[in-house]
């Protein structure tokens, strides 16, 4: 982020919004929160209470260990060992930089499941993600876009699974909130270029080069979706066809709380993934119908399953949420990582 100087060559510090939001709760746990170096970086910042002390990487905790953070950013390998231990994971088929897309494994996932979602192994943030895939040539053409983002050349194949994203935050080993996070979704008719720019004038929609605490994001046309879109051979500029829809995974449309809809076991679920990868600070992607939440895991019959475990996860969504209650999980994150009385004792060590 460039940060201009002021007056007499001043540069003020500015928080991204998620420090903005650590600032506040620490502010309100009668704690301070301040950069750790002469020169302004939003990636590091001091918390401290009395003679407590400690450093944080934006939502990733100072006991987070190096392991931890690669385990869980595996999506194949995280995903393998959990299922191991009973939790309802979706499959999935790992494509190395020198395997075959079209090769049997993929192909008879296709054909038991008609529709497939194609990702970095290595990803996040639904950067390089291609959803409701049916073709082998659109495999193809997302394999390579998702290959070239991820940090060894690996793509994770797995089947597209209808419903809703639900999104859970877990810190110290307690599951604390969940959200819905709703997508936008480009319609037939109109160029991709022309419904971003409608959805770019919503109000609660902030920029990166001015910090606010705007729940949600631009979207960024030029950087991510023009490859997204040239993955169904669709182009920015040109009308979405006629029966086709978009949706884009790195954004979103609306970010909706629903921790008291969810069935206690999901929230079991969640922290036991994040305990067993030793992720202290995670946010669980779980994805099917909604409906399949206010139930155990076991009665929706594999109809919901757990995505993926996700390192430094975006706790403003359940703090800023367009529609419904805001949680207070910085003040939860703040207080973990400063261990004040009450807080959950450290939760970082690798148990799968």
């Amino acid at each position: 982020m460039a940060i201009e100087p002021g007056p007499g060559g001043h540069v003020p510090m500015v928080w991204s919004r998620t420090n903005q939001l650590i600032a506040a709760a620490a502010a309100e746990l009668g704690a301070r929160a301040e950069p750790l170096g002469r020169e302004h970086t939003d990636y590091f910042m001091r918390l401290s209470h009395g003679d407590r002390s400690a450093i944080v990487s934006k939502t990733r905790s100072p006991f987070l260990t190096q392991v931890a953070q690669g385990l869980a950013n595996n999506k194949h390998l995280s995903r393998e060992l959990l299922r191991a231990r009973g939790l309802p994971c979706a499959e999935g088929v790992l494509v190395d930089e020198a395997g075959d897309i079209a090769g049997p494994a993929v192909r008879a996932l296709l054909a038991r499941h008609g529709r497939l979602v194609v990702k970095p192994n290595w990803g996040n943030r639904g950067v390089g993600v291609a959803t409701d895939v049916r073709d082998l040539a659109t495999l193809a053409r997302a394999r390579e876009r998702a290959r070239a983002i991820d940090l060894d050349e690996e793509v994770l194949v797995e089947p597209f699974i209808a419903g809703t994203n639900l999104r859970v935050a877990v810190i110290g080993g307690q599951a604390l909130a969940a959200v819905e996070v709703v997508r936008p979704k480009l319609q037939a008719g109109r160029s991709a270029a022309a419904q971003v720019a409608a959805l770019n004038r919503d109000p609660q929609r902030g920029t990166w080069s001015a910090p606010s605490l705007c729940p949600i994001d631009q979207i960024e046309a030029d950087e991510d979706l023009a490859g997204h879109l040239e993955v169904y051979e669709l182009d920015l500029e040109a009308a979405i066809p006629d029966g086709r829809e978009v949706e884009i995974t790195g954004d979103e449309l609306a970010v909706i709380d629903r921790t008291d809809a969810v069935h206690p076991e999901w929230l079991a679920v969640a922290a036991s993934a994040c305990d067993l990868l030793g992720v202290d600070v995670g946010g669980v992607d779980l994805r099917g119908p909604l409906a399949a939440f206010a139930g155990p895991p076991a009665a929706a019959q594999g109809s919901a399953l757990l995505l993926e475990v996700n390192v430094v996860p975006a706790l403003h969504l359940h703090a800023l949420p367009t529609e419904g209650r805001a949680r207070p999980v910085f003040a939860a994150f703040v207080a973990y990582c400063l261990q004040l009385p009450g807080a959950p004792p450290p939760r970082a060590q690798v148990r799968v």
